[in-house]
């Protein structure tokens, strides 16, 4: 049997050889991947385009414009003459951030009183809006608590008599907050399934379409032989994938690798060889190498984008979606991938997942060769 299989792997690794198409699919595609998409994709929202209408023109007006200006986050477009103006520049998209200053804004606030700012947000897109809104809220509220100081200084009265709350707010495995730290290790899982399932997903009905599997057929070769023979060699090609891409997220975006290799070694795998079943599956079940390749899109690509909490947070999905996501191999693997490389986690986390994993990969890859038959 031994003997067999590595015969059709020897086979299928001399066809991997000789076509660089599929070479280029297993090796540059990843690569280019996650370049692109560990620079494209990002949570950080940065230079929002500020329009400002300073009636005041008084130094407080011009020290709170200053703190929106100083930050990284707003990049101030306009400087309008009067707020009327100010929804014009939003509605245009000129501007996503419109700020409002009144007149007489400085000596309301010097008698005690509180002034009514106007501030208006583009929310045609909800997630930059939210994020624009809870940085406005973080620069008003320094500076309102500047200016309740100033108050106090001004009256005789020491704030440090009156110290306010202090949290000490401590980041764990993300310390600056960065995107490419949480969209790497994610992004690991997204092409691993991707080009595990689409470089398997051609074998058989390739070899169908050709007319080449007749030789194969004509031998002692058992089914089960035949695809674990064209499974070895796209397994060795995963894991040379999976280090190539973690070694890009490490060195081109600094991303941390905190926990044991042999972990992430052995549960990337594991994740391999479940991908490398659906492929195969789609591959035996398909007619042709098209209906294989949108059998794999829709129940790889799609799924891990969307509902493997790459991208989105599964806890902020309904209850019922989050019940779909565990459905589906990406996910598990994305935690696994966040849980090696920021948290080091230890063996334990780790073995109720790649259990899953494993059982998925089994049972699809037990389905594809009971539907696989030597006839054609």
């Amino acid at each position: 049997m031994k003997t067999r299989v590595w015969a059709i792997a020897h086979k299928e690794l001399l066809h991997i050889v000789r076509d660089w198409r599929t070479l280029a699919l297993a090796f540059v595609q990843p690569m280019l991947l996650n370049l692109l998409f560990g620079y494209a994709i990002t949570f950080d929202i940065k230079h929002l385009k500020l329009a400002v209408a300073d009636e005041d023109r008084t130094y407080a007006s011009r020290e709170l414009v200053r703190r929106f200006t100083a930050s990284d986050y707003f990049r101030l477009t306009h400087d309008a003459p009067s707020t009327t103006m100010l929804p014009r520049y939003v509605e245009n998209g000129d501007a996503q951030i419109a700020l409002g200053i009144p007149k007489d804004f400085a000596k309301t606030l010097e008698k005690g009183n509180s002034v009514d700012l106007q501030v208006i947000i583009d929310g045609a897109e909800s997630n930059t809006a939210e994020i624009a809104s809870a940085y406005v809220d973080a620069i008003l509220s320094g500076y309102n608590v500047d200016r309740i100081k100033d108050l106090m200084g001004s009256r005789g009265l020491n704030p440090d008599d009156m110290p306010p709350v202090d949290a000490q707010v401590r980041v764990w495995f993300n310390p600056t907050v960065d995107s490419p730290t949480t969209i790497v290790p994610g992004l690991i899982a997204v092409i691993m399934i991707v080009m595990t399932a689409m470089l398997s997903g051609l074998t058989i009905v390739r070899e169908r379409e050709l007319g080449s599997l007749e030789s194969l057929f004509a031998t002692p070769v058992r089914r089960g032989e035949i695809l674990i023979g064209k499974m070895l060699p796209f397994l060795a090609i995963a894991m040379m994938d999976c280090v190539l891409v973690a070694v890009i997220g490490i060195v081109a975006f600094n991303v941390p690798f905190r926990g044991s290799p042999i972990a992430f070694g052995v549960t990337a795998l594991v994740f391999s060889f479940t991908g490398l079943a659906i492929g195969i599956f789609a591959s035996v079940i398909s007619s042709t190498q098209v209906l294989a390749n949108q059998i794999v899109v829709l129940s790889t690509m799609l799924p891990s984008m969307m509902l493997s909490g790459f991208m989105v947070p599964i806890e902020s999905m309904p209850w019922w979606v989050q019940n779909i996501t565990r459905i589906f191999p990406a996910r598990y693997f994305v935690q696994i991938c966040r849980g090696v490389l920021l948290k080091a986690q230890p063996w334990p986390a780790l073995v109720a997942p790649t259990a899953y994993l494993l059982a998925v990969g089994a049972v699809f890859f037990t389905i594809a060769v009971t539907r696989f038959r030597k006839k054609l």
